[in-house]
């Protein structure tokens, strides 16, 4: 027939279409709702996440049984190090963000919503990426609720000296809560040569130390 395509050549066209279908589907960059928050600060939030989608694993900078023992990010993740993967996992855990008072917190989450303080972007884009995935850990449930840090907590926040934790929810009491996930996320970027050992060992140790163990 005249209007007709050779059978081979119609399942070329279709085969075709399903790449391109696929390819859209899964080289779409997923955001949450960010109708809530000014130009400025949807290009830093999305600033944030490209360059945490940057930091994939490369080759291991310390010894490999020094990593072996203390990496913990495949145990709490379930996926090895790859910032992509961290950042759908954000993704898919916080449904909006939203700019607003804060109080002595840097960000708040609330039931998918994430809200935003001024000093947030003022941070760097590590320090806004530790941000976000802290509290994308509170999407998880009551378990990776904060705890009241002693009084006597003497560390203080690296991320805002005005902010004192002790006496306040500043803590955790899980290994795996939103410290405890930060640590270990920056333990990758030390031991991948993202942040030199030093800085990293700092970031790392100020994380853990709002791990409060009985």
């Amino acid at each position: 027939m005249v209007d007709s395509k050779p059978l081979s050549e119609l399942y070329s066209v279709k085969t075709i279409f399903a790449i391109l279908v696929l390819y859209c589907v899964f080289s779409t960059k997923l955001y949450s709702d960010e109708s809530k928050l000014n130009v400025k600060q949807i290009k830093v939030l999305k600033e944030s996440f490209s360059y945490l989608e940057s930091l994939e694993p490369k080759r291991i900078k310390i010894d490999k049984s020094t990593y072996n023992r203390l990496s913990q990010f495949e145990s709490i993740f379930k996926f090895s190090f790859s910032g992509k993967k961290l950042s759908r996992w954000i993704q898919s855990r916080i449904n909006k963000y939203s700019y607003g008072s804060t109080g002595d917190y840097i960000a708040m989450y609330q039931d998918g919503e994430v809200l935003l303080g001024r000093a947030f972007f003022s941070l760097n884009r590590l320090d806004r990426v530790l941000v976000l995935l802290h509290e994308a850990r509170h999407a998880d449930g009551k378990n990776y609720g904060h705890v009241i840090c002693p009084e006597n907590f003497q560390f203080l926040n690296p991320r805002d000296w005005k902010i004192h934790p002790a006496g306040k929810k500043g803590c955790d009491s899980t290994s795996d809560g939103g410290y405890g996930i930060t640590a270990a996320f920056l333990f990758e970027l030390g031991a991948y040569g993202y942040l030199n050992q030093t800085e990293a060992a700092h970031r790392y140790n100020s994380e853990i130390s709002r791990v409060i163990r009985d």
